[in-house]
Parts: C-alpha cells; sequence; structure tokens
C-alpha cells in the first residue's frame, strides 16, 4: 500500500464576471495614492523603531514601508488575517513554525497591525502528488464558508478576514513584515535569502502572497491542476495581469536608477519597500524548498496549462475556486497561542465530491493474542475479532494498540492490554493492490501514509494485528517469497550558469522537478531508499543560498566544505561500478562556483574538478508477485469477463461479481494450483486448469492448494 503524490461568490464579485477587472484596478489606484501619502507620514518615524535600523544608518538608502491606509495605528490594531499553510509531512517543521510565530504575532510588526490570527494547517490528504494552489483554495473555500466546493462546510464556519495570505512552511518572515497590507495583491516575500534578498525573477508571484477575499474572488484563486512542479504561483502572475490587479514596477531586479521601469506599474506583482519583505529558511535548517515530485506527464500538463493562460486562455474563469471539490476528514483546533491573538485550525481534506470513509476500515486481532492474560481467554488459534476503526479514527500506533485491544476484549478475548501497548505490529494491507506494509514503532508515520494511499478505504483497507516484531514478520514474509522491496527513480539534472558551466542537482522522480532545471542526457537510474546488503550509500547535500549540490560517499555530509555551507539532503544505496562518476570543485573563497558535477562517464576530473568516485544503478525491481482476479460479465450482456488488475473490476464495460487475491503465474509457488484464462469464440472468457490450457491465454495466475497453516499467537501465517 505504497504512496505512489464556493458557494459561488456574490455576482458582483463572481470570478471573471463583467467590470470586476475595472473595478480592482480604480480601488488598487485608490489604494496606491493612499500609500503614498502614508509613505510621507512615516519618514517622522525614529530610526530606531525601523526593521533593520544598523543597516539604514550604514547605508542611508532604507526607506519604510508605509502603514497601510485604513487600519488601527494604536499598539494593537483591528486586522483578521487568515494564514493558509499548504501542508504534508512536515511535522516537525509545523512545530518550528508555531514556535516562530509565538515571536513574530507579538514583535514581529510594531506597533501590532493584527489583532487575529488564524492559520490554517491545510493537509492534502490523498496520495496525488502535492499541490500547493489546490490546497490554499481548500483554506480559502472553509474561512469563507463556501458551501458548493464541500458537503461538510457549513455557516458556522465562516469568519470575516481583511487578508487572506498563502504562507510556505518553510519561509519565515523576519520583523517589519506587514500581513496586514493587502489593500491591493502583495507578494510578501519580497526580499528571500537564498535569492541574494530578491525574488527569483520580476514576474515572480510566488512565496507569500496576500490578498483581501473580493481580489481572490476576482482572479478565481489558484489553478487547481497543478500538480508537483509547478507554476502555479507562475499562473497566478498572469491570473494578475488578466485582471489588472498587478500593482508593481521592475523591483527588486530594476537595473539601476536610470531604469525607465522604475514607477511603472503593471510589470509584476505589488511589493513592499526595501527593507520589508524580508523571509528566510535559516529558521528552518532546510536547505532548498521541499522538492515536489512529478511525474513527467503532470509535468507536462503543468506546462501545457501555463502556455495557455500565458496566450489568455479563459481557461482561469472556471479553474479555481468556482469548480473546488473536497471532503473535510477531520479538524484539530489549537488555542494555545490565543493569548497572543493566533489560532491553529490543522484540517484534513481529500480531493473530490466522493466520502473517503476512514472509520470504515477493518481491524482484524487474533483472540489468541489475549490467551495467557486475565478474562476468559482466547478463543483458539483460528479465532479473529474483527471491528471497523469507527468514527474516532486511530492516527497513531498507540491509539491503534488501545483500540486492538478493545476488539479483542469484545470479542471474548479479555483484557490484554499491557501487552498490547508494549508490542504488538501491525500489517497494513491494500486489498485493490493486494499489497501490504509493516507498521511498527520503527516508522509511525506510515499508519497516516497508508490511510491516503487508499482508494477507497471503505473496501480496501484492511489492518492485521500481529504479536510478532518487524524483524519476525519480514522474515516470514521474506520466507514465502511475498516480500519485495521496490528500487526508487532518480534523474540527474543541470542548470546553467553565467559562467564556469552549469551546476548539477539528484532530483527524486523520472525527471526534473522546478523551473530551469533539465534532465541530462542519460541522467537517470534507479538505486535503493534504504540500505541493502551489497550496495553502498551515497549522499546528496545541498547550499542553499547558492542552489547548488555536493555528492559525498556515506551516510552524511560535512557541514562546512569549500567555504560554504552544507546540509544534509538524502541518501540512496547503489553499486560501486563504473556507470556515473562523481567530481567536485571546492573554492577557497565563498561562491556559486563549489559544488559537485555528476556525468555519465568514468572520470568526472577537469575544468577544476576533481575525480571523487564512481556508482551504478541498481536493476528495476518487478512487484508481480500479488495480483487480483476479476471476474464478472459484460453490463448488458451475458457474456463472462475476466481480467487482471484492481481497476479492471470498476470499468463501465464490466459488472464485477468477485475479486480474487491470487499470485502471478510467473511468480507461483511450487505447490500452487495453476491456472490460465483464456478467450472463447463467442467473446468470452474461461478459467481453465493449466493442463487444459490451449495455445491462445489471455494470462495466467495460481492460488495455493490450502490456506496456511494458523501462526497461533503470531497472528496469520
Amino acid at each position: 500500500a505504497a504512496e505512489s503524490q464556493h458557494v459561488a461568490a456574490p455576482k458582483a464579485e463572481a470570478p471573471g464576471a463583467s467590470g470586476t477587472a475595472a473595478t480592482g484596478a480604480s480601488s488598487a489606484a485608490a489604494a496606491e495614492s493612499e500609500h503614498a501619502a502614508a509613505a510621507k507620514a512615516e519618514k517622522a518615524t525614529k530610526v530606531e523603531d525601523r526593521p533593520h535600523s544598523k543597516k539604514v544608518r550604514k547605508e542611508g538608502q532604507f526607506v519604510p514601508a508605509p502603514a497601510s491606509a485604513g487600519h488601527d495605528s494604536g499598539p494593537i490594531g483591528t486586522s483578521t488575517v487568515l494564514v493558509i499553510i499548504p501542508f504534508r509531512d512536515r511535522d516537525g517543521h509545523l512545530t518550528k513554525f508555531k514556535q516562530y510565530w509565538r515571536w513574530f504575532a507579538k514583535e514581529g510588526r510594531l506597533p501590532r497591525k493584527v489583532a487575529r490570527w488564524e492559520v490554517f494547517v491545510v493537509e492534502q490528504f490523498d496520495s496525488q502528488t502535492f499541490n500547493r494552489g489546490w490546497n490554499f483554495n481548500v483554506g480559502v473555500a472553509i474561512a469563507s464558508a463556501q458551501k458548493s466546493a464541500s458537503p461538510d462546510i457549513s455557516d458556522g464556519m465562516h469568519f470575516d478576514f481583511d487578508c487572506a495570505v498563502i504562507q510556505d512552511i518553510d519561509y519565515l518572515p523576519e520583523k517589519g513584515v506587514d500581513y496586514a497590507d493587502c489593500a491591493v495583491p502583495m507578494q510578501l516575500s519580497s526580499e528571500i535569502d537564498r535569492y541574494n534578498w530578491k525574488t527569483p525573477y520580476m514576474k515572480s508571484a510566488g512565496g507569500i502572497v496576500g490578498m483581501n477575499l473580493a481580489h481572490w474572488r476576482q482572479i478565481n484563486g489558484f489553478g487547481n491542476d497543478y500538480f508537483g512542479w509547478g507554476g502555479e504561483d507562475d499562473e497566478l502572475h498572469h491570473r494578475l495581469r488578466i485582471n489588472n490587479l498587478l500593482m508593481g514596477d521592475c523591483y527588486p531586479h530594476c537595473t539601476g536608477k536610470n531604469d525607465p521601469n522604475i514607477g511603472k506599474k503593471g510589470l509584476a506583482i505589488k511589493r513592499p519597500r526595501k527593507g520589508y519583505g524580508k523571509f528566510s529558511g535559516k529558521y528552518m535548517h532546510s536547505a532548498n524548498h521541499t522538492k515536489r515530485i512529478t511525474d513527467s506527464e503532470s509535468y507536462a500538463r503543468n506546462v501545457k496549462m501555463l502556455q495557455e493562460i500565458e496566450n489568455d486562455s479563459p481557461r482561469w474563469k472556471t479553474d479555481g475556486l468556482s469548480n473546488l471539490e473536497f471532503r473535510i476528514l477531520s479538524t484539530d483546533v489549537d488555542k494555545s497561542d490565543s493569548a497572543d491573538g493566533v489560532t491553529y485550525h490543522h484540517i484534513k481534506v481529500h480531493r473530490g465530491s466522493g466520502e473517503y470513509n476512514l472509520h470504515g476500515i477493518q481491524l482484524a486481532v487474533p483472540r489468541s493474542l489475549c490467551e495467557d492474560s486475565s478474562g476468559s481467554g482466547g478463543a483458539g488459534a483460528g479465532a479473529w475479532s474483527v471491528i471497523e476503526l469507527g468514527s474516532d479514527v486511530p492516527w497513531d500506533m498507540a491509539a491503534l494498540r488501545v483500540r486492538a485491544a478493545a476488539a479483542v476484549e469484545a470479542g471474548g478475548g479479555g483484557s490484554c492490554s499491557s501487552f498490547v501497548a508494549k508490542s504488538l505490529s501491525f500489517v497494513l494491507v491494500d486489498r485493490r493492490r493486494n499489497l501490504a506494509k509493516i507498521l511498527s514503532d520503527g516508522d509511525p508515520r506510515l499508519l497516516v501514509v497508508f490511510y491516503r494511499s487508499l482508494h477507497n478505504p471503505q473496501t480496501d483497507g484492511l489492518i492485521i494485528a500481529d504479536a510478532r516484531g518487524r524483524d519476525a514478520l519480514q522474515a516470514d514474509f521474506t520466507k514465502a517469497g511475498a516480500f519485495v522491496t521496490p528500487s526508487t527513480e532518480y534523474s540527474v539534472c543541470t542548470s546553467p550558469l553565467k559562467r564556469e558551466g552549469p551546476k548539477y542537482s539528484l532530483h527524486q522522480g523520472p525527471v526534473c522537478t522546478g523551473g530551469g532545471w533539465e534532465r541530462l542526457d542519460q541522467g537517470y537510474f534507479r538505486a535503493y531508499a534504504k540500505p541493502r546488503q551489497g550496495l553502498h550509500a551515497y549522499s546528496w547535500c545541498d547550499n542553499e543560498k547558492f542552489w547548488v549540490q555536493r555528492f559525498v560517499k556515506g551516510d552524511k555530509c560535512d557541514g562546512k566544505w569549500g567555504a560554504q555551507k552544507w546540509v544534509f539532503g538524502g541518501t540512496f544505496y547503489a553499486s560501486k561500478s563504473k556507470g556515473y562518476c562523481v567530481g567536485s570543485r571546492a573554492s577557497a573563497t565563498e561562491g556559486g562556483s563549489t559544488f559537485s558535477r555528476l556525468l555519465v562517464k568514468d572520470d568526472c576530473g577537469g575544468e577544476g574538478f576533481e575525480h571523487a568516485f564512481n556508482f551504478a544503478g541498481v536493476a528495476e525491481t518487478h512487484i508481480a508477485a500479488a495480483v487480483t482476479v476479476c471476474i464478472g460479465h459484460e453490463k448488458g450482456g451475458p457474456k463472462m469477463r475476466i481480467s487482471l488488475g484492481g481497476e479492471s473490476c470498476e470499468s463501465e464495460e464490466l459488472q464485477p461479481l468477485v475479486r480474487i487475491p491470487a499470485r502471478a503465474g510467473a511468480s507461483a509457488a511450487s505447490g500452487d494450483h495453476r491456472f490460465c484464462v483464456e478467450p472463447e469464440s463467442d467473446g468470452s472468457d474461461t478459467i481453465k486448469e493449466e493442463g487444459q490450457c490451449g495455445g491462445e491465454r489471455k494470462f495466467t495466475f495460481a492460488l495455493p492448494k490450502a490456506a496456511p497453516a494458523s501462526a497461533g499467537a503470531g497472528g496469520p501465517g
């Protein structure tokens, strides 16, 4: 079961409605004039009260950002800001974010303009590739109670807010950033540490962006279909352009004080004045933004959509807030920082309008687990207690063990909670794919990954409790020929430098993710993400400032090398044979020329690089042991159809009768009963024993001749 990635607005505000662009432009123009007046008023502010005041005195060039017109200038303002964090698998970052926000809410912008912070952590709960823009749209829909987006939204969820801001969890604001400044669409993160305190390019609309609800509705939010990298932020630029909401000039990419584009509105999104848009990733100790994996089809689709809107496609009118569909799975509210006006809402959501019923997943527990405990004892090695998880879904190992103990007691197995709490493991089964994973204390996050990987939790999910530890379970699966560790895809990517040739980066997946990266010719290999006998560890180390990498032997990275700081990026396990070479170039001074290169050669020396080592990828792993045989008949007809694969059981042409878990013919064990499926002359299919099969076969499969022997107290064998 491995993981692979409105109410419609009032008519005057409906996305794409006649006259909205002009209205937005005139209100933005009025706000600009208010900005100018506020800027004059703030010139009297003492230097000591301004952020980065030491730099002001030294350089004499610092211009403070003006206060937004219409907000209280007292000790604490009256603004309510909705901060939406697109989220998945970043629990450690979220803990650090909350710690940092306690300071920022109180001291980040003085005088305080925001009285109330509503922080929505919107968690995309599925196995699709991460979709940043869709997650943000979900947050806006819930906070503004846009009921058509989800049947789970109620009027009580609505609250009034002044600004809605999309916030990346790994880039945090420095002192002076004004989240309440959204009279016009504003790219708050205009000075980013990794981009030498600029934006990556002039037309960038990525990072932390704030708008009022009317403007978000006017552009119809983000596009919903940008999976992985990318382009949802580049499309945002064009949505603003089409709606006459670009109020910025060339800053911070003006070529000098005589640049003719200075003051020329409409070139880019509006940005705060210098010194008031600083964001840094150093607080999270992360070398890069999280790399969002994209399959080749998604990547091509993203590029196509971006090209469409660059040519003024009207798709933006129907793709965004207006066609959003999702289900809310759970909501947790954290008010521990409410004294500072901060409330967190952690919301798990699933894409689509169909019900995603986690509480219907079955939990199977052998009653023999409690044979030696108090109570009536077990009911024999073959007896099981099977229950549904229920409305209170267990999200971690401790809660799942408690639920397993309750299941045994409900089935007459006695009380064994102390035993269960200490040592119980679980086998997480996806019955659609006939695949399973072992859940133990060593990888507690796997339970959440399993939940969201299920196509239909109620029919596909099964959790089996087992007294054996992970190693013993893995050994038994391996002995049965049913344990497979798949290899992982990696791409060697390059990006041009202004001088000294290209830089290199290793990306997980079959394509290069992020703008400006191209895959090296033959730069694709497979390796393992975990240790494997006979293979060696190789790691990549990230430099945040210059976005370059160093490749090393082993599973660790030096914190400093070549006058630069490095952070561990990841490790893969491969052969030490020749296939690829690694060479490194270290400069004595800090700069972007210090990094490694990875080539499809035997030797990476030359051009200032010193050859370091070689490695080779591994062969592709085929997971073919488990298959599903689907038996049914044509819809509206009598012909029997037999197919291979869980998805084919739900095709438009087939009325399924039964799905049988089986072994693929090529993976049959000795002693298995072997079968073939043959087409008949009338178009129907027939199952035959192997000895009766003719020349034309659709496929073969195998089944055990007898059920596996019971494993006693250990659960199913």
